[in-house]
């Protein structure tokens, strides 16, 4: 993103940025690829501090030679598509990561590789998650990258093998998620109980505008980003909070719900993951 494109890609890393994308860069270098685009999904929604990370991990990807290049892609950011849904992303409609991430992602490709002949590398690793362990080392036509040739390289590489790679680019292994999206409607108990007082005032906004705007859901609840019943009815950004904080089990909403409503998401280290391959850690 910091000087003119002299070639067409040939090959393609969608990158969040976090550990799994990173160790993928620093992959490719060592496999001495060249003409490589990585590019960052800009959601305008990351984490207050992530957008310094990112613009970090462009320069250094600059700096590789070869024919490495950086890049953004544009959407209408995760607010506005709320407002225009009139409705938060779920864990089983999870249109953020199209909107947000696979079409603009299409729509990049259009532009830079209309003829469609780069490769499409993802850091997926398959033991991050069960909605990941099937995920396919190879597609001959990914119809999330357009129709191009997509290849898994750490599909069955474990955390330590990735976490080498970052030894190798001089990357310090982060503990957590990446932020492109902070909060995710998937983070677990550790991402929000690190969430800043600057990032919970923000989605508060957020939840009191959609509900101020569009009132109560079909079914007389309010709109709010993390669902009550996986939380134990926790309701609302701030009670999010503090069952985040609260020991397994012991939360207790402001408005008590029936036991069989009343859920606690189990003790995962990385929590769910979106499984299109667009939301990595």
């Amino acid at each position: 993103m910091f000087g003119p494109v002299k070639t067409s890609p040939r090959f393609v890393i969608f990158s969040s940025y976090g550990n799994d994308s990173i160790a993928l860069i620093q992959w490719a270098r060592e496999q001495e690829l060249r003409d490589v685009a990585v590019v960052f999904s800009d959601t305008k929604w990351a984490a207050p501090w992530w957008m310094n990370r990112v613009e970090q991990m462009e320069w250094w990807v600059e700096s590789l030679g070869n024919g490495f290049w950086t890049d953004r892609t544009t959407s209408m950011g995760f607010v506005e598509l709320a407002r225009f849904k009139k409705a938060f992303p779920t864990q089983q409609y999870q249109w953020c990561s199209y909107v947000l991430k696979i079409e603009p992602g299409e729509r990049w490709l259009a532009e830079n590789d209309p003829d469609a002949r780069a490769v499409c590398l993802t850091g997926v690793r398959r033991e991050e998650s069960q909605a990941r362990e099937d995920f396919p080392r190879y597609l001959a036509r990914s119809m999330n990258h357009g129709g191009r040739v997509m290849l898994t390289p750490f599909a069955d590489s474990s955390e330590a093998d990735r976490d080498a790679f970052l030894e190798r680019a001089g990357v310090e292994p982060l503990p957590h998620r990446s932020m492109e999206c902070g909060p995710c409607i998937n983070s677990n108990r550790a991402d929000i109980q690190a969430l800043t007082e600057t990032e919970i005032v923000k989605l508060e906004a957020l939840e009191t505008e959609m509900n101020s705007e569009f009132g109560l859901t079909r079914n007389g609840k309010p709109r709010t980003f993390f669902r009550p019943h996986r939380h134990m009815g926790a309701v609302g950004i701030r009670e999010i909070v503090t069952w985040a904080n609260s020991p397994r089990g012991k939360f207790k909403p402001s408005h008590p719900v029936e036991d069989d409503a009343a859920e606690d998401l189990p003790p995962e280290k990385d929590g769910m993951v979106c499984a299109n391959g667009y939301c990595a850690n």
